[in-house]
């Protein structure tokens, strides 16, 4: 199991790798430095703002899925675990995810691990589904004005599998066949656990108002993304109408979900430079893009570093009032 994680993480590295180098090796670094030297700082201050709005976003639209569930955990102690599994997101992709770790984090406070799981389970569906609806949106939106309409098979493909799936939890049925079929369904636990999520996912589909607001957070929270990176991009004076952004973020914040490189780097990178150049920024305006929102990105996710030092080497008393 070991080493299979470990081939699994070297491939990682060297999609990463391999992508980056392909993509930077003819870029002339000093061309990059010389356009990040003449960056708007003000506007990437509001990016940073934008980012921690859409933490404290996500936490509000996580506390609605548990609060839904019997389980009740401050939007404060939910925004500092989601910048916590942020921290892990980017700096420990092989071992230990974000979502494991605020799966985690919810189950010791609230002892309910099945809860914890269906939340940020649920948490992502949502979100997933939303961007992937902008992304179909922008695409059919952008793709006339492009005379290429293969940008709209993408977020069409996975609208399906997604609604497909939505409809395999609510029928159940589906679900509990392949466990028959797999003969997973000889173990009790295991039949067990998938009731509870049902019971769970099932809460949360007979409350019709706490679905309108989680969907309305998540559709809150991509808009904000595509605004993020529309910034930065003004902020490194580059003038691209906004509607490509709509098109072209999500499009690339799908790409980056597939779990083949190290945290999207390389294959992030070959949608701005992909995407982004057919909007008409030139190949140094693009990887400039590309590698901006990558330390941006690290800048903040620095924030969860630091929190989950406080919360390691702090008394505990201390901790439960800090953080």
């Amino acid at each position: 199991m070991k080493s299979g994680r470990a081939l699994f993480f070297l491939f990682k590295f060297l999609v990463s790798g391999i992508l980056f180098f392909l993509l930077y090796q003819q870029t002339p670094l000093e061309k990059i430095l010389a356009l990040f030297a003449e960056c708007n700082f003000l506007l990437l201050i509001l990016v940073f703002c934008i980012l921690l709005a859409n933490t404290t976003f996500s936490a509000l639209k996580w506390r609605i899925l548990l609060l839904s569930d019997g389980v009740d955990i401050s939007l404060r102690k939910l925004v500092v675990s989601y910048l916590i599994g942020g921290f892990f997101n980017v700096f420990l992709p092989s071992n230990i995810g974000g979502d494991s770790y605020r799966i985690y984090d919810v189950a010791q406070k609230s002892k309910q691990t099945v809860k914890s799981v269906a939340s940020v389970l649920a948490d992502r569906l949502t979100g997933f589904f939303a961007l992937v609806c902008l992304s179909l949106i922008s695409s059919l939106l952008a793709a006339p004005r492009m005379e290429n309409f293969t940008i709209v098979l993408l977020p069409l493909g996975l609208l399906l599998l997604l609604l497909v799936a939505l409809y395999m939890v609510w029928k159940r049925k589906p679900v509990l066949r392949v466990l028959r079929i797999t003969s997973l369904d000889r173990f009790p636990a295991l039949v067990g656990i998938v009731e509870k999520f049902f019971a769970t996912f099932s809460r949360y589909g007979s409350a019709p108002r706490t679905v309108r607001r989680v969907m309305l957070i998540s559709f809150i929270f991509q808009f904000l993304m595509i605004l993020a990176v529309y910034l930065m991009a003004l902020s490194l004076h580059v003038a691209v109408p906004f509607m490509y952004f709509g098109a072209f973020v999500p499009l690339i914040t799908l790409m980056e979900a597939v779990p083949i490189s190290i945290y999207g780097i390389g294959v992030r990178d070959v949608g701005y430079v992909y995407f982004f150049g057919l909007a008409g920024m030139t190949d140094l305006e693009t990887r400039s893009l590309a590698l901006l929102f990558l330390a941006m990105t690290l800048c903040y996710s620095m924030i969860g570093g630091l929190l989950y030092l406080v919360r390691a080497f702090s008394p505990k008393r201390t901790v439960d009032r800090v953080v």
